[in-house]
This record gives structure tokens, C-alpha cells and sequence, in this order.
């Protein structure tokens, strides 16, 4: 799966160097203020995933890759109407991704991340799952453990939802602060 997200982020990549070759800026942009990090998913008027995986108050140091269109999730729910993968870099260079998950409702939303959350097992020691808040709402911090450079290391994704759309931002840093920070700037 990270092989083809690798893919995937590269073949992006490609296509925007070329597409942005042939864009032309009309002087008719609109900026949105993105301050108000209190609204909820339902008093955005028109909003649209490639709008909510763009981050436009990143945190220092980071950078968008890209967009994509993701289906690795439609093992977890049935009730998924669209996804989206918004590919970063990190102020370490390492990827970061923020997906979006759009579900039928909240309910699904919630039993979406029971889903996800049961395939991992628990760990030999500590708890694989921490509650962390942030932007005023509860997420979930899942550990993993992975092997760079002979040693065991962490890694971090946050999972959380706003109403009918699960959040869900992974890191390949082991820095707790590479996904959280990413998450925090989410204002969702």
C-alpha cells in the first residue's frame, strides 16, 4: 500500500509540473479566511473534499505534494460517498498524508473509525490508542511500531471525525509532532 501511495504521489507530481506549464492566473482569485476553526462540516456552504485536504494554514516547514483520490478505505464501511489524500512534506522531509473520508452520516462516521481501529491489536506494553484533543473535539492517536535502521520506532496517525467526515493523517515521521501538528492546522 505505501508503494502505491508512493506511485501515486509521484505520478501527481508529474502532472501538476506539467498542467502548471499551461495554467494562467486570471487576477480573479478568491481568498477564504480560514481563521474560524469553531464552524462545523454543515455551515460550509458548497465545500468540497479537494477544498478540505488543502490546508491552507500549514505549519512551518510544511508543504502539499498533492491531491488524489483514494479508495484504500472501502474495506472499513460501505456507507463511503467520496475520499480524498492530500500529500505533504514535512518540515523533516518526510510524507505526511491528511484523508478525508466522507460518509452517509455521522453514524457511520463514528462506526467507520471502530472499524479502522479494530485491525490493530493491542500492544505488548503501552496503549496503542491515546485520546488527544485538540480544535475543540476528541481524536484518536494510534502508535504503531516500525523497524528504521535496526531500531524500533514510532509511528503516529490521528483519526477523528466532524460530523459526517472522518479526518485521518498518518506520518512516516517518528515525530509525534509531524502528524499532530498537521492535524491541529486542519481547524477541523
Amino acid at each position: 500500500m505505501f508503494v502505491q501511495k508512493k506511485l501515486m504521489v509521484i505520478v501527481l507530481l508529474i502532472s501538476i509540473i506539467v498542467v502548471s506549464g499551461c495554467a494562467q492566473n486570471t487576477g480573479n482569485d478568491t481568498l477564504t479566511n480560514s481563521s474560524d476553526t469553531t464552524s462545523s462540516i454543515s455551515e460550509l456552504d458548497n465545500y468540497s473534499l479537494d477544498s478540505l485536504v488543502i490546508v491552507e494554514q500549514l505549519p512551518g516547514g510544511y508543504e502539499i505534494l498533492g491531491i488524489l483520490p483514494i479508495s484504500d478505505y472501502d474495506i472499513y464501511s460501505e456507507n463511503i460517498i467520496d475520499a480524498r489524500e492530500g500529500a505533504y512534506r514535512d518540515r523533516d522531509n518526510f510524507d505526511v498524508f491528511l484523508d478525508i473520508i466522507e460518509l452517509n452520516s455521522e453514524q457511520a462516521a463514528l462506526e467507520f473509525i471502530l472499524s479502522y481501529k479494530a485491525q490493530y491489536e493491542p500492544l505488548p506494553t503501552g496503549d496503542r490508542f491515546t485520546t488527544i484533543h485538540f480544535n475543540g473535539h476528541d481524536a484518536t492517536r494510534i502508535t504503531q511500531y516500525r523497524i528504521s535502521g535496526g531500531t524500533q520506532k514510532p509511528k503516529y496517525q490521528i483519526i477523528w471525525n466532524n460530523e459526517n467526515l472522518v479526518f485521518v493523517v498518518i506520518s512516516n515521521s517518528h515525530f509525534e509532532s509531524s502528524s499532530f501538528e498537521l492535524a491541529k492546522a486542519t481547524g477541523r
